[in-house]
């Protein structure tokens, strides 16, 4: 995607925190968000990190390996990562049955928009990243509307970052008039791979014999090597 965007520094970036990184799925904050989050962090900004499912569906009928089972494994990928990125150590899990959100209009998602609130005003949140609206995933999708009616509450900046999003056929054309931030996080990239590392069962080998052995495309893995970080700018209804 080649377009002009406004660029700022990590520092910049750290003092107009704090910020959330909402992440549909434990490994969706390191893959679009992890350079961000570990150079912000080291530039003394504070980041949390929330995850709306418990990514217990990337595996389904492993043997030996219950959903229940699984969702722990991920969240404990999901803390290891974020103690490498050196993001804010307090996690918030959500919990919702990965593959299958909640709509706006549904008791989950109003509960969850409550929750997310008041842990968000606790901790002084001023800035949201969540994944692109246009990200093709329904989890993904899930997560920017639940964003976008925290960040209404909160009266708060809210920016996306793509992850399959990467893969749409004429991005260009589909974010146009959009605006775009960049930020320079390649200083946060060596912490963004190990981290990367932690989310042993997103890349293969973990957990083996299901009927959907899920494994991130080298494609995926790829978006770690970018030197910025991009975001686009949501504009909130006034």
């Amino acid at each position: 995607m080649k377009r002009r965007a406004r660029r700022i520094s990590a520092k910049d970036a750290a003092r107009q925190g704090p910020w959330l990184v909402l992440a549909p799925h434990p490994d969706d904050e390191t893959l679009g968000c992890g350079a961000l989050i570990a150079a912000v962090s080291a530039a003394g900004g504070r980041v949390h990190t929330a995850f709306l499912t418990d990514g217990s569906g990337s595996h389904p009928d492993a043997p030996g390996w219950s959903a229940q089972r699984i969702a722990g494994l991920r969240r404990r990928e999901a803390q290891a990562a974020v103690r490498i990125l050196g993001g804010v150590a307090d996690l918030l899990h959500l919990d919702w049955p990965d593959a299958t959100p909640a709509k706006p209009g549904d008791p989950v998602f109003a509960r969850s928009v409550d929750r997310l609130v008041v842990w968000c005003r606790r901790r002084g949140i001023r800035q949201i990243a969540v994944t692109w609206s246009g990200d093709p995933h329904c989890d993904h999708q899930a997560a920017a509307a639940l964003a976008l009616a925290v960040a209404a509450r909160l009266r708060c900046r809210l920016y996306d970052y793509l992850v399959w999003g990467w893969t749409v056929d004429a991005l260009t054309q589909r974010l146009r008039g959009v605006r775009v931030l960049a930020i320079d996080s390649k200083a946060g990239r060596p912490n963004q791979r190990r981290a990367m590392a932690c989310h042993r069962s997103q890349r293969g080998g973990r957990i083996v014999g299901a009927r959907e052995n899920f494994r991130l495309p080298r494609a995926m893995l790829r978006l770690i090597d970018r030197p910025n970080t991009v975001l686009l700018e949501t504009r909130l209804a006034s």
